[in-house]
């Protein structure tokens, strides 16, 4: 009957197969999709061709030819009924194998080029890198449209031989996984080939992108979290080396599987369900048949539970498939036959329907669809007649699953307060100050005041029964919770300041009655943080961030920020409004992490700058993207595009931006330029435009994009004053008219902020058209008297206007001896002597040019290193006043020691 299906019965059930077979019709022809794929042959002619590519660009070319090729032929073979679930499952693993390994393979080579090849410090052995495969990949059950989650590993640590210059092995394998990652995941007119998820490896996105087998040891011995080793059940080498593989799970082994029986994995795996109901329950999820009740992930859990309990001791169970641990578990009689069946065909059941659903439009997700058409086309591929039968067969394997997950699941109890007294006499509209006595309060009476005061406000007095009810059953634990924080009755304040704008949109307390552990972070975080109480007050839904401890600490690195801002790009454009509300709240909430894992201490003070400008970074690089699509839809090319060299747009950095210091709540100093166009040039659309205009649209889209105020807020003030002519000048200027400019009429104080640019949008070809100017015309000799006067002219100017000192308190950024002097030394430096030195013109951020400075010894290296502490400890107590909400003067007492250094260094240099 399956083969009876015709193919355009297939694209109305595909709009996947229908979009690509239109484009490449010979994907169509009986020979692509009709032959089964013998074990490893998938594989073995995949890679080989990715490896014989002459050129990156053939390579990245290739990835997205097979990627495309192979799941057409994927989606073919399962709709027309010719591959049973397992075949699709293992195809598509396979595929993401080919791919990653003929990547590995050929950066590899490339690399070796380059930089020589990787020797173990120990064996002497030339060294390569393992790429594992974790999840549904390293199970070789891959759906249809997924992200692939990978970590990067290599045997030994030490150094390359044979290269022009030799580095590290972690160096080298560093490089390597960045640049296969890069063909991976980054956007071409063919698409890209995978979304790669790297927040599995050790320290997650504060970690090395590659790590040795030690370290991974040494990691998983000290740091490992019971997710980890869930994590880990399905681990394995889709890519290098497959006898150091079984080394490397040697080593891992008595990490994943205990040798005792281990029930602390169901308390583990129970916790990391909860963090998923919350999910669900959020986002509405309850048609999701991944995640909802009964869905994919609770079939995963029941079987991996088994798995981490009993594996230690059972080995049979230490395998990553979960079909034959099924029938492993049954055979062993952890499960009854029966059960196992039932599962099994659920299982079944809902991998296929997961994979109907993204062979609609290759996008990941579990969601059941809400329109008719895609319903009946659903039902129609599954095998039914109409919607209905579908949901009612569905409807039958999802109860199954669940009362099973609930068998094994059943907690014993979660109630997190157990004295019954205690939760009684919160019931109460008026708390008594006896109620807290059992309590450990070094200021029970200012707790009382607080609280009552809250049960009398309006925003309670006026709350629904429903909301009422919910906020008695979270305060309690609250209550609790006070006894593990400084400030108590300042914690319980901002608290309660949250709670009362959520009382009548009780979702939020819904989330914290669900997830009580989310109450402690929200205590500690509000303790610590006006600035946090604040983001949580204009932004509830950032409430969500406190459900996952492992992310709510670890912000993203930049790779991933631009892929996750990427993801809501395609997802948003061309609707304005979307794609403005989703990427506020995806800034506000990357922010917050920032915030909530520099706080407690999960970041060190000077990266926090780094991770706050990488948000921006990712912002800025994803709002000219749809800037650049939303130009091109409207007036097409610019006039003399070359595809080859990328968009030929600029965002310079200035400021903090550029010197990658951002902090909270700053604004974003940028200038806009374009390269390689003529200004006068029209560009080849229905309504076309000269390319001046073209990009002054382009560019007012941004500021829009960025600042106009929408529900969730705006993203970033921008301040475009630098520009050349400032704020009467042109929005935007031609690359070549910026030098003319810089060159011919920009004043001192301008050369001084060019030192502390970087371009943070543009194509590679732009950007570097821009440092060849930046460090050519930073880098001309200068009088130094001259240049001293104008730059000691103009931060005197500043100070005039704009420091706030008094005989009480201290401007840490404008005072005599506080940043911006430090600043000016710097810039005065690198602008009097980069003729001399050619590693002054690198950098753009203050430290590291301080260490530049020191490394050509333009100043002795105590001075230097002093002043570099000074500035770290300046910009740590700045960060530290933003997050209360305080203004940057601190008392006058305060770093005598630090400004005393500064304004020696001011008076030697400068006066």
């Amino acid at each position: 009957m399956s083969q009876m299906i015709p193919l355009e019965k297939i694209n109305s059930w595909s709009l996947f197969v229908e979009r690509e077979t239109q484009r490449f019709p010979d994907l169509l022809e009986a020979h692509c999709w009709e032959d089964v794929y013998k074990e490893g042959e998938m594989i073995q002619k995949i890679v080989t061709e990715l490896k014989a590519s002459d050129s990156l660009a053939t390579l990245n070319a290739r990835l997205r030819y097979f990627r495309r090729a192979e799941m057409v032929r994927v989606a073919i073979r399962d709709l027309k009924g010719l591959a049973d679930v397992a075949e699709t499952l293992r195809d598509l693993s396979d595929l993401a194998d080919a791919l990653v390994s003929g990547a590995l393979d050929w950066h590899y080579d490339e690399m070796i080029k380059r930089s020589g090849t990787p020797i173990g410090q120990e064996s002497g052995e030339p060294q390569k890198m393992l790429v594992l495969g974790m999840g549904k990949l390293g199970g070789r059950e891959l759906n249809f449209s997924s992200d692939i989650d990978l970590i990067f590993v290599y045997p030994e640590k030490g150094q390359t031989e044979g290269g022009v210059r030799t580095i590290s092995n972690d160096q080298f394998f560093t490089r390597l996984g960045q640049a296969m990652n890069k063909s991976l995941t980054e956007f071409t007119p063919d698409g890209m080939v995978y979304r790669v998820d790297m927040r599995l490896r050790p320290f997650g996105q504060t970690g090395p992108l590659a790590v040795s087998f030690s370290e991974m040891e040494t990691y998983y011995q000290i740091h490992g979290r019971a997710w980890e080793r869930y994590a880990l059940v399905k681990a394995r080498v889709i890519a290098g080396n497959q006898e150091k593989g079984e080394e490397l799970f040697d080593i891992l082994r008595p990490f994943v599987y205990r040798k005792y029986v281990d029930f602390t994995a169901i308390e583990a795996l129970r916790e990391l369900k909860m963090m998923i109901n919350a999910e669900v329950k959020k986002k509405d999820k309850h048609d999701n048949i991944k995640l909802g009740p009964g869905g994919i992930r609770e079939i995963e859990f029941i079987v991996q539970a088994f798995q981490l309990v009993h594996g230690g001791r059972d080995t049979q169970l230490q395998g990553r498939q979960l079909i034959p641990m099924l029938t492993a578990l049954s055979e062993r009689q952890y499960i009854d036959e029966k059960t196992k069946q039932h599962l099994l065909e659920a299982y079944l059941f809902l991998r296929k329907a997961e994979n109907r659903l993204q062979e609609w439009n290759d996008q990941q997700t579990h969601d059941l669809p809400t329109n008719a058409h895609q319903q009946q086309c659903l039902a129609e591929s599954m095998g039914f007649d109409n919607y209905e039968l579908f949901k009612k067969e569905l409807a039958v394997y999802l109860a199954f699953v669940q009362t099973e997950f609930d068998a094994v699941f059943a907690e014993e109890s979660d109630d997190a307060v157990e004295d019954n007294d205690f939760k009684q006499a919160c019931l109460s509209n008026e708390i008594d100050l006896e109620v807290l006595e059992s309590l450990s309060l070094t200021a029970p009476e200012k707790v009382v005041d607080i609280l009552n005061q809250f049960l009398t406000s309006r925003s309670y007095t006026h709350a629904s029964s429903d909301a009422v009810g919910r906020f008695k059953a979270v305060l309690p634990v609250l209550l609790m919770g006070l006894q593990e924080v400084e400030n108590e009755a300042l914690a319980l304040e901002r608290v309660l300041k949250i709670l009362s704008v959520v009382m009548n949109r009780s979702v939020y307390l819904v989330l914290l009655k669900e997830n009580l552990h989310a109450i402690k972070h929200l205590l500690q975080l509000c303790s610590l943080s006006s600035w946090m109480t604040e983001m949580l007050v204009k932004y509830p839904a950032l409430l969500d961030q406190l459900l996952d401890e492992r992310i709510l600490y670890e912000p993203l690195e930049l790779t991933d920020l631009k892929q996750e801002a990427h993801h809501i790009l395609d997802e948003s454009f061309p609707d304005d409004e979307s794609f403005m509300n989703h990427l506020r709240q995806w800034k506000h909430a990357q922010v917050f992490k920032v915030a909530a894992a520099d706080i407690t201490g999960h970041v060190p003070i000077m990266k926090v700058s780094d991770y706050l400008t990488w948000v921006a970074e990712a912002v800025l690089e994803v709002t000219a993207e749809y800037a650049w699509r939303f130009m091109q839809r409207r007036s097409g090319l610019p006039g003399g595009f070359d595809f080859n060299e990328g968009m030929p747009f600029l965002i310079i950095g200035y400021g903090k931006l550029g010197g990658i210091e951002l902090g909270y709540g700053s604004d974003l100093d940028i200038v806009f330029l374009y390269d390689g166009v003529e200004p006068s040039a029209s560009s080849d659309g229905d309504k076309p435009l000269e390319n001046n205009l073209y990009f002054m649209r382009m560019a007012q889209k941004i500021i829009s994009l960025l600042t106009t105020f929408m529900p969730t807020g705006t993203l970033y003030e921008v301040d475009t004053r630098l520009r050349p002519n400032g704020a009467s000048g042109m929005i935007i200027t031609d690359l070549k008219s910026f030098e003319a400019y810089q060159e011919n009429k920009a004043w001192v104080w301008e050369h001084q902020a060019l030192v502390r640019t970087r371009a943070v949008v543009g194509s590679e070809v732009s950007q570097q058209h821009f440092y060849d100017f930046k460090k050519a015309f930073i880098a001309k000799p200068r009088a130094l008297d001259t240049l001293k006067q104008e730059v000691v002219s103009m931060r005197q100017k500043m100070r005039d206007s704009l420091d706030k000192s008094n005989s009480e308190q201290f401007d840490l950024k404008q005072g005599s001896g506080g940043i911006v002097d430090i600043e000016f030394m710097v810039q005065y430096l690198v602008l009097g002597h980069a003729h001399e030195f050619d590693e002054l013109t690198k950098w753009s951020d203050n430290i590291r040019l301080l260490e530049t400075i020191k490394s050509v010894e333009l100043l002795p290296i105590e001075e230097v290193e002093a002043l570099i502490d000074a500035y770290r400890v300046y910009r740590t107590r700045y960060h530290r006043l933003a997050l209360q909400n305080e203004k940057s003067l601190i008392p006058d007492e305060d770093f005598k020691v630090e400004r005393a250094v500064v304004e020696k260094s001011w008076q030697t240099l400068m006066g």
